[in-house]
């Protein structure tokens, strides 16, 4: 697939439904990747609530890249604004979810997601972007350093036993 007719646009209602689409295939991938990443049996209904809410929440953004020629929504980017409270800059913005559909990868589409989240993220306010993901996730970890991004926090986990 060729990417010439791509726009990057924010997500619409009428989007939900192909953007659904692609979150619950990301959630599945996070899935394989580590089991502790086990999704709910009804994702598909969580994820299009995720996304309205999404819709009406002020600090949170995403965009779709919709191929004009087929009207199909090639990729997503989800990020939050949030207020880092103690350090500067105050705000930044958290990659939180980012998928592009097979056909549409390695053609820099990627990259165009990316650049225009740091538009828009700039237009709001913040200051850095940082993106979360799961630790098992290499194709992540080589695309953001290739683009420049460096290690923030860690994250460390251990179950709640009953």
């Amino acid at each position: 697939m060729s990417i010439e007719n791509i726009v990057i646009r924010n997500m619409t209602e009428a989007d939900i439904d192909q953007v659904a689409e692609l979150v619950v295939r990301l959630k599945g991938l996070n899935e394989e990747l580590d089991p502790h990443f086990k999704v709910v049996p009804n994702i598909y209904d969580v994820v299009k609530e995720y996304l309205a809410r999404s819709l009406k929440d002020e600090n949170t953004v995403v965009l779709v890249a919709e191929d004009t020629s087929n009207k199909v929504i090639a990729g997503i980017i989800r990020f939050v604004i949030e207020d880092r409270l103690f350090y500067e800059p105050r705000l930044k913005a958290q990659i939180t979810d980012f998928y592009i559909r097979p056909q549409y990868r390695r053609k820099s589409l990627g990259k165009m997601l990316i650049d225009k989240t740091f538009e828009e993220a700039r237009k709001r306010g913040a200051g850095i972007v940082t993106a979360i993901y799961p630790a098992g996730n290499s194709i992540a970890d080589s695309f953001y350093t290739r683009l420049g991004f460096t290690e923030l926090n860690k994250e460390l986990y251990k179950p709640c036993s009953i």
